[in-house]
């Protein structure tokens, strides 16, 4: 590289842009399993909406519905059409797929 000048931008023709080189990410902890008499730890909650604080779902299946932070209501997560691609019918007082009555 003897012949270095200064050449303007549209001159310069020789550089080359290129992707970063990857950066090594720091290896995580191993999970390891729970040993004799340790707590599992809970779960963070994603929504926590703080302006309005609904009542939990009070059916015995929590898991079996899915409420609205705005309204409060709570609805099934199964649906009817979901129900009928097994040959069922929606319960929706139980939120549960159930066999058809004849």
């Amino acid at each position: 590289s003897q012949h270095i000048g200064e050449m303007s931008f549209l001159q310069h023709s020789r550089c080359e842009c290129r992707p970063k080189k990857d950066r090594t990410k720091p290896e995580k902890k191993s999970v390891r399993g729970k040993g004799k008499g340790q707590k599992r730890k809970r779960k963070k909650s994603r929504f926590k909406s703080w302006s309005v604080h609904c009542e939990p779902c009070s059916e015995r299946r929590k898991h079996l519905f899915v409420q609205d932070p705005q309204t409060c209501k709570c609805s099934c997560k199964n649906t009817d059409s979901r129900c009928k691609a097994r040959q069922l019918e929606l319960n929706e007082r139980t939120c549960r797929c159930d066999k058809p009555r004849r």
